[in-house]
């Protein structure tokens, strides 16, 4: 079962996990790309659901009032302004791309931990937008599910700028991602090389 378990990661993240490592790091770098998109793409999101209140209706998880997506969605002409102006739309969509956020980071971890030549910087910055991804998921529920205490919705709003801040960490971390053998006296890599 266990070895089943990991081919299926390694099956959802194969440029990421392969093992013994070589390359790719351009593929690294575009995965934290997107972790940093979907991060902010789902702080603007929460502006939207702050904006309208839409905290303080559907409060029950994971379900919207015991249905996936809320019975109310679509419910304005043209389709479009349900993503802005829809309360069950906007918190639907927050939802969405918030558990696709923990999935990418989750996935992104995973194939990083079977990774022996990433850096111990790489390393860092990805248990720390591990750790910083689940805080501000619980924050997240807990502000939910308590209808938005305002001391609970500020913190949920500071885990946000956290969180931003821990996936550009990563992406800052990645511009030497991996472990190099140390170069013969006198030789010099690419980067060394460009600095001078």
């Amino acid at each position: 079962m266990g070895a089943h378990k990991r081919s299926g990661i390694r099956h959802l993240t194969p440029a990421l996990s392969t093992p013994g490592g070589g390359g790719g790091e351009w593929i690294w770098r575009s995965a934290a790309d997107a972790v940093v998109a979907l991060v902010a793409l789902t702080i603007v999101a929460g502006g939207f659901v702050a904006g309208l209140h839409a905290g303080l209706t559907y409060n029950t998880f994971p379900l919207m009032d015991g249905h996936l997506v809320p019975a109310g969605y679509a419910q304005l002409r043209p389709f479009v302004l349900n993503w802005f102006e829809n309360v069950a739309a906007v918190q639907f969509n927050h939802r969405l791309l918030a558990m696709t956020t923990i999935v990418a980071v989750l996935l992104l971890w995973t194939a990083a931990r079977r990774r022996a030549d990433l850096s111990d910087g790489v390393r860092r910055a990805l248990h720390a937008l591990l750790a910083v991804t689940a805080l501000q998921m619980v924050l997240g529920i807990a502000t939910l599910l308590l209808v938005v205490p305002v001391p609970l919705a500020a913190a949920h709003q500071a885990g946000a700028l956290l969180l931003l801040t821990a996936a550009i960490a990563l992406r800052h971390a990645l511009h030497h991602p991996l472990r190099h053998a140390p170069l013969p006296d006198g030789q010099m890599d690419g980067a060394n090389r460009a600095a001078l």
